[in-house]
């Protein structure tokens, strides 16, 4: 809050030291800063995006830089120690990915939270209904002596 009491001193001195001109660029500084106070009010959803573009997006970082948030040194090796980021856009894209798995993981009891449950899924559970067996209750019937469902 400290920050916003300087930005708004700061949006005033000139109204201070000269001239309705300066004034009414003061105003409008004060306008600009209350849309941003208000802006910083307004709660984000952690999970939103968690989608297969994320997805990509994640593999794609990970197949080029492995861990793209592991800090290198001088030398450019990574020690563990502090230093600069591999990629700092993929390292973005890889605590996001993080993120969208906890949420996957949310029990939102009443749709209480937008969550993608299938987040990072959807290909395998294509794949798993592709090759699930869509007679098994039909076989079941038939193995344990009840005859056939009619189904066929």
């Amino acid at each position: 809050m400290q920050g916003l009491q300087t930005l708004l001193v700061l949006a005033l001195l000139p109204a201070a030291l000269g001239g309705a001109q300066a004034a009414a660029r003061a105003g409008g500084a004060i306008g600009q800063l209350e849309m941003q106070m208000h802006a910083m009010e307004v709660e984000q959803d952690p999970c939103a995006g968690c989608d297969e573009g994320l997805a990509y997006s994640y593999q794609a970082c990970a197949r080029d830089h492995g861990n793209p948030c592991a800090e290198r040194n001088e030398a450019g090796l990574v020690t563990g120690a502090q230093g600069t980021k591999k990629d700092v856009s993929c390292c973005l894209t890889k605590e996001k990915h993080d993120r969208c798995l906890e949420c996957k993981s949310m029990d939102c009891a009443y749709k209480t939270c937008n969550v993608n449950k299938q987040y990072y899924a959807e290909r395998t559970l294509v794949e798993a209904e592709n090759t699930r067996d869509k007679q098994w209750d039909s076989k079941a019937m038939e193995a344990a002596g009840w005859g056939t469902d009619n189904t066929d």
